[in-house]
């Protein structure tokens, strides 16, 4: 389906030859219309047939079609497209009419009107992504254009020499801005006939009815039954829409998943329709993937609305959607309400899950593949689509980051694949709408077709939180909405907040507890009792204290799992780098692995496979060996499982040390190393705080003891760096790392430390961070210059500790702060000297100034380019160029420089540079500045010459000699004051 229909193809759209009232509007128009020959001159024909046009448009609006029921949804789509374009025509037309323009044409006049054609022009269609407002702005642009084209055609016309000058301007006033006005209006007037009969219609334009806003999507449900073709959906398309509404029914939660007497609301019942944001992907750059992306995006809360707008309008037929959102917010279930709430007889929603179709199948057998799936029987696509009647075919691809992580193969242009698809399927006669999710984090360089919508769906409010609360409460004992609230983070994703009221369901001690609790106590508390009930599960007798045992070596292998995702950087991990990690840290399972349909499982499924706040992702190869990776539903219960291991660790160490030999001079570090040498600690504020609150508790002087000892030992040859290796590194990179963060542990455990706590000089200081330098990232050196605070200490040299809180730091702060974390001597004074000039401009300023000031006046130019091209604001531009005008440098070349040409300028130092080119006889060309008796003109000049009238003279002078009479403006008269 075209995006956009001209008038030409919406009246043939709308019925063609046969219809009478087409048939009656081609007669008007001389049989032009529907040979596609109308141009303007019939249009210009029409001012005295224009009533009868119009009548006739309006009949064809309130006529789509003889029965809009009984016909497909495509149909009807179709047939509401193309009355909103002969709608859009109509309103300019009755704009037109209400002028009462009365212009003779004679034969003479054919040819020169016959190049504008405004009846085959594209006309624009509402997006259900845009609000209304901006819908209509796009409108206005067209009926502006259009009454530029009227008035340019009438200028051409015989009987506009015969017009003296005021009737010139009122006919070009009334076609170029009275006409396009009253047009939009007569737009909205007409659109809301229009809405008031189909419902789609206003829904395309984003104008809700008013009525209340019922959850679970039960408003799109409503909505679209009124829109309803009334036929009689295919069998296999009821028995899907029977499976689809069987969800609403299911509880959130599997039994076997509940703990004894808890109750579990059904989807329907505590389903949430999430907030959203929408964009098309061709109005901003193609980067969903990053946060700052949406910053300047709309919130909404109504999806009903614009799912209604969108999946009853030709855009969706042309790209997909594509669904974006973060573990545990809800898009896979969203996919879920959608398939339940479609009605059957309009739409054939084929629901895919991506995890469960081949990772090497095309989209065609992708959708085969769930197809098969659903029913039980294989089905091609060519037929489902075929026996879909008049529904239109809407195919939901669930999970597509998926595939993406599970694979780890690039497939960027998926979503244009898809769109290609969907152009062929237009050509074929079988449309078909195509939805798409993946997580936000998953979908960087993705290639957007243009049109293609992008919804990121959001967190939840607080009133969301209470209204979920509300239905949870009904069923369970009440769980305070002012509790949960406290930990915005867990209780914003709809996953994390059953699984906080799941906790508290049990003993209500998450309530009872979490004034006294930190937020390590609470994750804390969090894993143990679901790690408790999954081992637990098993029915084996155990003592309390096998039990505890056993629960903590469940938390030891999903910390595990944590630290592989933080030693590569990354927010997943796949399942055989989980049992890799397992069997080199923990000595559990093998790290070699069969495969085959009977392969047992390994201890990467064994630890993941039964938490959900684990979020797994699977793809399946057509050997049937399933890919998977797995990541934390919150990042943050991740961060507190490194935290956690790291300072196990740490105390095992410590334990130890203290049974070694005295003989000994260190305990073996080994697996300390391997765990803290792959990734700096200052990389994750989280973990850091959560390592912080592990110290308050323990013995800080004893562990810190422990780990100056060790860094002590850092020149000494390393015995061994242990087997694990999530990543390859060279051996400094290694002990880079590793020497760094022992060094945090340090100042973790003592707050601050002076240089000989940490047994260092300050040459050793110099050394060490020097080193940290050309072994880390630039990402992990930068995050070490942000968290570390040195200051300089006259009796013991310095002193280090952390930063209270890491905020976001500019570059130019990394660079002037990193001097004071290396003590380099050079780079202080330095760093010194240009402070007071740094703390106002960035660095790239900062230089090109002080460049400047170094150099000659008559060698400034280049300096000068410098200062342009940096991030500069332009008034110091002007300020720098002005003091250099007229003082031997090269003037010209200045003026090229400085914006503006000069008109803007009104400080002393541009009115000065202004006098000095004229006394030196400047030639003030259009070319480089403005004229000086414009320029002097300028009443903003005015409080300059007030503070300087030694260069009222010089002005009357510099005036005279370019050949004209200057006077001072005069100070503007105050008012009267008020009378009593």
């Amino acid at each position: 389906m075209r995006k956009t229909y001209s008038y030409n193809e919406a009246v043939k759209i709308l019925g063609g030859r046969d219809h009478p009232v087409i048939a009656a509007m081609d007669k008007v128009l001389g049989g032009a219309l529907l040979v596609g020959s109308l141009g303007l001159w019939e249009v210009l024909d029409l001012f005295d047939a224009k009533p009868d046009f119009i009548r006739l448009s309006n009949e064809l609006i309130s006529k789509i079609s003889a029965k809009h029921r009984g016909v497909s949804r495509y149909t009807r789509t179709q047939q509401l497209h193309a009355a909103h374009a002969v709608l859009v025509m109509t309103a300019f037309f009755e704009a037109f009419e209400e002028q009462q323009v009365r212009v003779p044409l004679t034969l003479a006049d054919r040819d020169l009107v016959a190049e504008f054609n405004p009846w085959t022009r594209d006309l624009p269609l509402p997006s259900a992504g845009r609000p209304y407002e901006e819908n209509l702005w796009g409108l206005r642009a067209v009926y502006h254009d259009l009454g530029r084209v009227l008035s340019d055609a009438l200028t051409g016309l015989v009987a506009w020499d015969a017009l003296d000058e005021t009737g010139r301007d009122r006919l070009q006033h009334t076609a170029r801005l009275v006409v396009p006005a009253r047009a939009l209006e007569k737009y909205q007037e007409l659109l809301g006939q229009l809405a008031a009969e189909y419902p789609e219609i206003r829904f395309w334009c984003a104008i809700e009815d008013g009525r209340s806003v019922r959850k679970a999507l039960v408003r799109l449900e409503d909505v679209l039954r009124e829109t309803t073709a009334d036929l009689v959906p295919e069998l296999r398309l009821a028995e899907l829409a029977g499976a689809y509404r069987g969800a609403l029914s299911r509880p959130l939660v599997k039994a076997a998943e509940v703990p004894e007497g808890v109750r579990i609301p059904s989807l329907a019942d505590a389903y949430v329709d999430p907030r959203f944001q929408v964009v098309i992907g061709t109005e901003q750059g193609a980067s969903p993937s990053l946060l700052a992306w949406w910053d300047d995006v709309a919130v909404h809360d109504d999806l009903h609305a614009y799912l209604v707008g969108y999946l009853t309008s030709p855009e969706a037929l042309s790209a997909p959607l594509l669904v974006l959102g973060d573990p545990g917010s809800g898009k896979s279930v969203l996919t879920e309400m959608l398939a339940a709430r479609l009605p059957a007889s309009d739409f054939a929603v084929v629901r895919v899950e991506l995890r469960g179709t081949p990772v090497d199948a095309d989209l065609k057998r992708q959708i085969e593949h769930g197809l098969h799936t659903l029913l039980h029987e294989p089905v091609s696509w060519a037929e489902f689509s075929r026996k879909a009647g008049g529904a239109l075919p809407v195919v939901v691809l669930d999970g597509f980051d998926e595939l993406l992580q599970s694979t780890g193969v690039s497939q960027s242009r998926y979503l244009t694949v898809i769109a290609e698809f969907q152009q062929t399927l237009i050509g074929m006669g079988r449309p078909a709408v195509f939805v798409v999710t993946s997580r936000i984090s998953v979908c960087a360089g993705l290639e957007l077709p243009p049109g293609t919508h992008v919804v990121r769906l959001l967190p939840f409010s607080e009133d969301q939180v209470r209204g979920w609360l509300d239905v949870w409460n009904a069923v369970n004992t009440p769980l305070p909405a002012q509790t949960v609230l406290q930990y915005p983070d867990l209780a914003s994703q709809p996953l994390l907040l059953l699984m906080l009221a799941l906790y508290d369901a049990v003993d209500s001690s998450f309530q009872r507890d979490h004034l006294s609790m930190s937020q390590g106590q609470l994750y804390e508390r969090l894993l143990a009792r679901f790690a408790r009930r999954e081992v637990t599960k098993d029915e084996t007798d155990r003592s309390d204290a096998d039990l505890d045992d056993d629960v903590e070596f469940e938390l030891e292998r999903l910390s595990v799992v944590a630290l592989g995702m933080f030693n590569r950087g990354a927010q997943w991990v796949a399942e055989h780098q989980v049992t890799s990690d397992l069997a080199q840290l923990l000595d559990l399972g093998s790290p070699e692995r069969r495969t085959g349909t009977r392969t047992p499982l390994s201890a990467g499924e064994t630890v993941l496979g039964r938490f959900f706040f684990v979020q797994k992702t699977e793809a399946v190869r057509e050997d049937k060996t399933k890919l998977r990776t797995y990541e934390f539903l919150h990042a943050t219960f991740g961060e507190y499982l490194v935290a956690r291991f790291v300072w196990a660790r740490l105390l095992e160490l410590r334990e130890e040390d203290r049974a070694r030999s005295k003989r000994k001079s260190a305990a073996d570090d080994s697996e300390l190393y391997s765990v803290l040498s792959c990734a700096a600690l200052t990389t994750s504020k989280p973990v850091l705080d959560f390592l912080r609150e592990f110290a308050q508790t323990s013995d800080r002087h004893g562990l810190a003891d422990l780990v100056v000892r060790l860094l002590g030992a850092r020149d000494e040859t390393r015995r061994s760096r242990g087997g694990y290796a999530p990543v390859p590194l060279p051996d400094s990179v290694r002990d880079a790392k590793y020497l760094l963060n022992l060094v945090v542990l340090v100042l973790v455990l003592r707050v601050s430390c002076h240089a000989d706590e940490l047994g260092l000089t300050l040459d050793d200081w110099r050394r060490l961070t020097l080193f940290w330098k050309s072994r880390l990232s630039a990402a992990e050196w930068g995050s070490v210059v942000t968290w570390f605070w040195v200051k300089r200490d006259t009796d013991r040299h310095f002193a280090v500790s952390l930063s209270n809180r890491s905020p976001e730091r500019p570059a130019d702060w990394l660079l002037m702060a990193e001097p004071y974390v290396t003590l380099d001597e050079v780079s202080v004074t330095l760093r010194d000297a240009v402070t007071p000039l740094a703390s106002s401009q960035n660095i790239e300023v900062t230089a090109a100034l002080i460049e400047l000031a170094a150099t000659p006046v008559e060698n400034c130019v280049p300096a000068l380019r410098r200062l342009a091209e940096a991030d500069t604001a332009m008034e110091l531009i002007v300020i720098e160029g002005g003091t250099r005008l007229g003082r031997g440098a090269d003037d010209l070349a200045i003026f090229d420089l400085m914006p503006g040409a000069g008109a803007g300028w009104h400080d002393v130092a541009c009115l000065e540079a202004w006098l000095r080119l004229s006394e030196q006889g400047f030639r003030f060309e259009d070319a480089q500045a403005a004229v000086l008796e414009d320029y002097l003109a300028n009443r903003e000049l005015q409080e300059v010459f007030q503070r300087r009238p030694d260069l009222v003279k010089r002005a009357r002078a510099a005036a005279a000699e370019q050949g004209f009479e200057w006077q001072p403006p005069e100070s503007p008269q105050s008012p009267p004051a008020p009378s009593h």
